[in-house]
């Protein structure tokens, strides 16, 4: 293969403007063995459509394919082309292109190319160019940590805990990610490598000390949130978006307002095409494979090129071949110029030999750190030797995991790994105020997100309507059961509504309305609010949106299909009953069940967002059960003790129920059809009064149902800060 170094980049230029400038070498005319060489389109006359270029990979396999990337230094570009050459088994000849690019073309393998010229004897295949955008990232961004600290409590009588009160997970650790390298966290179980990757994700911040550095500077806490990705384990996606609409909808909230839908829609093509998704770009994300869900992971963070990536344990779950292909497009991503480091667990060698740098940790202490190729010169110097034909992370591990064998040849390495880490750390100086915290304070000199707040809040309402309809649990069965339950409720107390002979029986469909409409609406989001609560928690730590934002959106989304339901509710069984037909009355009626629903979905989303999904489904009956109680059915409202009387006035269901009581019976109603000789509760006035309760009190209800809803909104917004706090 031919190699041609890198022409400099012109003064002046900026890395966006060269990438929207570079000449489009797909639409130069192909060359045949027949015609003449063809004319290059002029770079004025397609700018315009430069200006939405991606910069994002694109290995398609084709006959040819051109690549145009922009790198410091050449070897980068090679390794990449010598991959592709394996791969797709054909020559690739690096030709000097224009304005300080590369053009690699590649050629059947059994032609010639040369540099510098045209090729000779080469022929091109007249099948479509597919191009290969590789681009860097604007800067060299290498990330430094020094003296990290983390501990937790525990009790001083644990096993294993030697009497003190906290366990030490990172003791003074120190070390530096290079742009560009892929770097390989290594260490045994517990050793702390899942807690350094989220120190330096800032997803953790709490009793953290030390000190994180960008480019030997301190970074403000949100402007790093927005140069660092990060992938955890096991990713929480919305399993009811496709593997497209995900793409969309993230480079709707990450991407600025001044990208257009259809720069947008290049960038999601990219990433799909980039990370072999091309298959499964359809199918929702819960039907999608481990190395598919694992891929769509890398793809969200893609979205907005971040400049340092991290991963913790990205192969787990995956077979080998889906694991090559993870960390091969680690490598790739390092490549174009990104700081990427990642937790492994046990990598095969053909997995370690697609990693640059090597970072043991070992007891919450730095063994080691440098180039793969030093890790075994560097252990045979303290006296480990490793076997021939021996996996070199195994051996690693076998040698940071050792607490009984040689303790001081490791205590060797430990040492000077710190002493060859501050050693380099020294020659820089910090540029920055020295702080107490790990990130600099926040002077909130920006804007924190890329779009503003209306924009968010209706990219996540119009996301959660789409997940919330293609919920089977919300939609069809939610529906379905309002639907199937209000026609048996309405065919068991048939015309009971206005015959006095038969207000008991009223009564206790008016409870029993209540209760269906509080248990079908809890219930349904307390089962599935949980599991979009981790999504929310991972997207806002990553800098997506506030809480606030994600908030509404939420409550604005379900209101229309809850409310739906208890129409229809309402409607089929207030005509099967026989309720009063005025026009009044039947809204009354309405605007109790409405106000009902809404508690009951704010108090399911309340219990699902504070309690874990094996819970809330006990907790929510358990806690509805004391409110039905005291709500004056059961037992009257006189009738209860002295000291219970009180707790009437905290029972939601009794102003349910007062409220529902008061538009049937309140307000002067005439007289009820009886059938027999004398009815008893004939005049209203009568059933107010069994009853217990004061005429005309309806709108004294509604505002404690109004109340109500307003503490669980209250409620839900603390829970939601709280969970974030808990997690931190």
């Amino acid at each position: 293969m031919c190699r041609q170094a890198y022409p400099g980049r012109r003064p002046g230029h900026s890395e966006t403007n060269s990438t929207t400038e570079t000449r489009d070498y797909a639409q130069r005319r192909d060359r045949t063995g027949g015609t003449g060489s063809g004319s290059r389109e002029s770079p004025s006359d397609d700018l315009s459509a430069l200006r939405s270029r991606i910069n994002i990979p694109s290995v398609v396999e084709v006959s040819r394919v051109q690549l145009v990337r922009r790198e410091r230094s050449s070897h980068h570009i090679t390794d990449r082309i010598d991959r592709i050459r394996k791969e797709k088994k054909v020559n690739i000849c690096i030709q000097p292109g224009g304005d300080g690019v590369l053009m690699a073309s590649t050629t059947p393998t059994a032609s010639i190319c040369t540099v510098g010229g045209n090729a000779s004897g080469t022929t091109m295949s007249s099948e479509e160019t597919v191009e290969v955008v590789i681009p860097l990232v604007k800067s060299i961004t290498n990330l430094t940590f020094r003296n990290l600290s983390f501990s937790v409590p525990q009790r001083p009588n644990d096993p294993g805990s030697g009497g003190e009160d906290r366990k030490h997970l990172l003791r003074n650790i120190s070390g530096t990610l290079k742009s560009g390298r892929l770097t390989a966290i290594l260490g045994p179980s517990g050793a702390g490598k899942s807690t350094l990757l989220n120190i330096l994700s800032g997803f953790r911040t709490q009793g953290v000390s030390g000190k994180i550095l960008i480019n030997n500077e301190l970074v403000d806490c949100h402007k790093y949130r927005q140069l660092v990705a990060y992938m955890a384990q096991d990713v929480p996606l919305l399993g009811n978006l496709t593997v497209r609409e995900t793409l969309h909808y993230v480079a709707d909230l990450r991407l600025s307002k001044n990208v257009s839908y259809i720069h947008k829609t290049k960038i999601v093509n990219d990433i799909v095409t980039l990370l072999g998704l091309d298959k499964c770009s359809h199918s929702l994300a819960r039907v999608l494979s481990g190395g598919e869900r694992k891929r769509l992971s890398i793809g969200l963070e893609l979205v907005s090129n971040p400049k340092i990536m991290f991963f913790d344990e990205p192969t787990s779950g995956l077979d080998s071949v889906a694991s090559y292909q993870v960390i091969a497009y680690m490598r790739d991503l390092a490549r174009q110029g990104r700081c990427v480091a990642s937790v492994i667990h046990q990598p095969s060698s053909e997995l370690l030999e697609l990693f640059d740098d090597v970072y043991v940790v070992a007891d919450g202490r730095c063994m080691f750190q440098g180039s793969l190729d030093e890790l075994i010169p560097t252990l045979e110097e303290v006296g480990f030797t490793c076997p021939p034909y021996y996996n070199r992370a195994d051996f690693v591990l076998k040698i940071a995991s050792q607490r009984h064998g040689d303790v001081d040849s490791v205590e060797k390495l430990i040492a000077r790994a710190d002493t060859a880490i501050n050693g380099f750390l020294e020659h820089d100086a910090t540029n920055g105020e020295d702080t107490a915290s790990v990130l600099a304070t926040s002077r909130r000199t920006s804007a924190q997100y890329p779009i503003c707040w209306w924009r968010q809040f209706v990219v996540l309402t119009r996301r959660t309507m789409l997940g919330t309809v293609r919920n089977i649990t919300l939609t069809r069965f939610r529906l379905l059961g309002h639907l199937l339950f209000g026609l048996t409720i309405g065919s068991v107390f048939y015309d009971v509504g206005d015959d006095a002979t038969k207000v008991l029986s009223n009564v206790s469909c008016l409870i029993l309305f209540l209760m269906f409409i509080v248990f079908s609406n809890a219930m349904t989001v307390v089962l599935t609010f949980p599991l979009e609560m981790a999504v929310f928690m991972r997207e806002h730590k990553s800098n997506y949106y506030p809480v606030s934002a994600y908030y509404w959106s939420k409550i604005i989304a379900d209101f229309p299909l809850m409310l739906l339901g208890v129409t229809c509710f309402q409607l089929i069984v207030y005509y099967l009953t026989g309720q009063p037909n005025e026009t009044h009355r039947v809204t009354m009626f309405w605007g109790v069940c409405a106000l009902f629903g809404w508690l009951a979905q704010m108090y399911g989303m309340v219990a699902g967002s504070i309690f874990p999904i094996d819970v809330s489904p006990f907790v929510v009956p358990a806690s509805i059960i004391p409110a039905v109680l005291f709500s004056g059915f059961f037992i009257r409202y006189k009738e209860l003790l002295a000291a219970y009387r009180p707790l009437t006035y905290v029972s939601y269901f009794r102003y349910g129920f007062e409220g529902l009581a008061q538009a049937s019976y309140g307000f002067n109603r005439t007289e009820l059809a009886c059938g027999e000789m004398f009815c008893y509760y004939r005049k209203t006035a009568k059933i107010m009064e069994m009853l217990q309760m004061e005429r005309d009190r309806y709108w004294y209800d509604v505002a404690g149902l109004a109340v109500w809803i307003s503490v669980l909104h209250v409620l839900l917004y603390a829970s939601l800060r709280l969970r974030l706090r808990w997690n931190r």
